[in-house]
């Protein structure tokens, strides 16, 4: 029982040392004088008590920049320096100004400080701090601030009021930002009160005081005008809508100038490439831009014809060079040199020299075997391959090169990229005025965070835009996903942000979507020629994609032959609908026990199988060949009076409300 007592005993004991080595402020009190010009000077007493883990040299005091008005927008509040002291000796201090707060760093940098109590003075001074109501003035305060990392042992504010005059009217709150309640007294000693909390304050909470004396003390100044109460009470709805219209006057007027569609075509089914088009150019036309899509279906063209093969063996592709560049369309001529290159350049001149010479010399041109010679210069097959890059990235330039010289892009669609840029710095002109006049300008950090995953939207769709790329599905949703995971963050983190924010992210959604549909719709538009082709083509690729069950619909469908099946097989790679076509296939193909020599594998090849393959062949070129960069191509105030500040003398106030505030940190 002995060993027990002496064991609490020392428990307390070291509790109690604990306690008092552990750094707190000791006491934290205010002496705040009201001048008649409306002018408060402040004395802040602060004792702490320091052991060198966040108070080593001093600390840091400090005070917003802003205040909230009644409208809830941010008002600029100065604050003028008189004097600074620790332990009633002037003290070196500077002065940095950081997230909308006036940060006063009380410190020798060249002192570290002995454990122990200090007490530190802070004497400034500050003008628009007092609220006008109808039937009194008042001074509503923030004593302690509501950010200290410290627990206050004991806080407590004194108020004099002006010309001897007596308060009205005085309500005291603690606690944390928000809180209402008042753990706290108030003693009236005429025209001085003073406010004193009765019970320790944890870290983050505070003591908030204020006092309503008669009004006319100080001179008021005038009460806004019917105009400005309209503009200050709505704010949000009058940015809101001058955004809306702006914004939609351009979106309208560009959308049925530049953006005007012409009249849509019916789709009538066709069994046969428009214009004897090669897979290239379908491919162009229809997605306008060359996907990697067109290159592998002008690979497997000039298959078809003969010019070369394509051997499949463990998901690895070869090209293999036939030797028989006969019927190759222009494009197909130069991809062709750029897959297959002869090896030297002089050997080529040479064999052009002796193919002149053997015209004009029979003997000569019976013993000359010019396709052997062109077979050794040349190289018999190219593995797909990183290896390949550049033959493969050259032979692709070379295409997307032919197929931009054939169809100029103006015949077929206008471009209207030029507004985009347009749109989205309009949008973000509005953003910003829509920021500064809600009053976001004390919290610039928070209000960008905020826009920005409405900015990255916006960013996305720019770079979409300029490079050419269609905003489709998977963007979108790239997008979105990205966006709610900023703004989960931004909510997780920001302690502003509150209800009062809902009108703002409503705005910022709605406008960024719109630009979004605003991009989609103008950026690429089609010409009366670009709509009759884009119709014809649609028409073909019905075709290709209809099932067999169903083709008797169409009005005499050409006969289902391997033939058939080859010709069109680029096509359908081009339009990417390549499976439904193979699967039109499947019984065709079977009966004739389809083997296309053009296509060699070691593994047994089904209709589905097949259309995998090119899929695959395609996703090669993808991922290993075009690796490399491309080339390229209301108010809450209790009274109806002119004050801009809510009231708290009047029991409606909170902990943290008011003017002062901030908080103490070591330093």
């Amino acid at each position: 029982m002995k060993k027990l007592i002496i064991l609490v005993i020392a428990t307390l004991f070291f509790s109690v040392a604990f306690a008092q080595q552990q750094e707190r402020i000791i006491r934290f009190h205010s002496d705040i004088k009201i001048e008649t010009d409306g002018r408060i000077e402040v004395a802040e007493h602060i004792r702490v008590y320091a052991a060198g883990n966040e108070i080593r040299r001093g600390i840091i005091r400090e005070l917003p920049l802003t205040r909230k008005d009644k409208w809830k927008r941010n008002v600029r509040m100065d604050y003028t320096i008189l004097e600074v002291q620790r332990n009633g000796v002037n003290t070196p201090y500077d002065i940095e100004k950081e997230s909308g707060n006036m940060l006063i760093y009380i410190r020798d940098m060249n002192v570290l400080l002995d454990p122990g109590e200090y007490e530190f003075t802070v004497v400034y001074e500050s003008y628009r701090q007092i609220g006008f109501f109808d039937g009194y003035d008042e001074l509503y305060w923030n004593v302690t601030g509501n950010t200290s990392i410290f627990a206050i042992e004991q806080a407590s504010a004194t108020i004099t009021l002006p010309l001897d005059v007596k308060a009205i009217q005085t309500s005291c709150y603690t606690g944390v930002i928000g809180s209402k309640g008042k753990d706290c007294t108030v003693d009236d000693r005429g025209n001085t009160q003073v406010f004193t909390s009765t019970r320790k304050l944890s870290p983050r909470e505070g003591l908030t005081v204020a006092v309503g004396f008669p009004r006319d003390i100080i001179d008021r100044p005038p009460p806004p005008s019917k105009a400005e109460t309209l503009w200050y009470e709505h704010t949000y709805g009058i940015c809101g809508w001058t955004g809306t219209v702006i914004c939609l006057l351009f979106f309208f007027i560009t959308l049925n100038t530049a953006g005007k569609r012409p009249k849509r075509q019916v789709v009538i089914p066709t069994f046969r490439p428009p214009r004897d088009l090669s897979p290239a150019a379908v491919n162009f036309l229809a997605h306008r831009r060359i996907f990697s899509t067109a290159f592998t279906a002008t690979l497997v063209e000039m298959a078809v014809k003969g010019v070369l093969s394509i051997r499949c063996e463990k998901k690895k592709y070869w090209l293999v060079n036939k030797m028989n560049t006969e019927g190759l369309r222009s494009e197909e001529q130069k991809i062709h040199a750029a897959i297959f290159p002869e090896k030297k350049a002089k050997d080529s001149e040479i064999i052009e020299q002796l193919r002149a010479a053997a015209e004009s010399n029979p003997e000569l041109k019976a013993n000359l075997n010019i396709e052997e010679l062109q077979k050794e210069l040349s190289e018999p097959e190219v593995e797909v391959s990183i290896s390949n890059n550049e033959k493969f990235r050259k032979a692709n330039g070379a295409l997307e090169t032919e197929i931009y010289k054939q169809f100029k892009f103006k015949d077929h669609y206008r471009d209207n990229s030029k507004y985009v840029p347009i749109g989205g710095l309009l949008l973000n002109m509005v953003f910003a005025l829509y920021l500064i006049l809600t009053g976001w300008t004390g919290e610039v950090g928070l209000a960008f965070v905020f826009a920005s995953p409405f900015i990255f939207m916006e960013i996305l769709v720019l770079l979409t835009a300029f490079k050419n790329l269609t905003f489709g599905r998977t963007h979108f949703l790239l997008a979105s996903f990205i966006t709610l995971i900023i703004l989960y963050l931004v909510i997780l983190f920001s302690g502003d942000m509150t209800v009062d924010h809902l009108p703002s992210f409503v705005f910022f959604t709605v406008f960024s979507l719109l630009y979004i549909v605003y991009v989609v719709r103008i950026r690429r538009v089609f010409t009366p020629e670009g709509a009759k082709i884009n119709s014809e083509l649609k028409g073909f690729k019905m075709y290709l994609k209809t099932a067999e069950e169903h083709r008797l619909n169409m009005l005499t469908p050409p006969e289902l032959t391997p033939e058939l099946f080859e010709k069109l097989l680029p096509y359908a790679i081009a339009l990417k609908v390549s499976n439904e076509w193979c699967k039109k296939f499947d019984n065709v193909l079977k009966t004739f026990d389809y083997h296309p020599q053009w296509y060699d594998s070691s593994e047994s090849l089904s209709t589905v199988g097949f259309a995998t393959s090119f899929e695959s062949l395609g996703k090669t070129f993808d991922s290993s060949v075009f690796a490399a960069k491309r080339e390229p191509v209301s108010s809450d105030s209790s009274s109806s009076g002119s004050s801009d500040w809510s009231s708290g003398s009047s029991g409606g106030g909170y902990s943290g409300g008011g003017g002062g505030g901030g908080g103490v940190r070591g330093c």
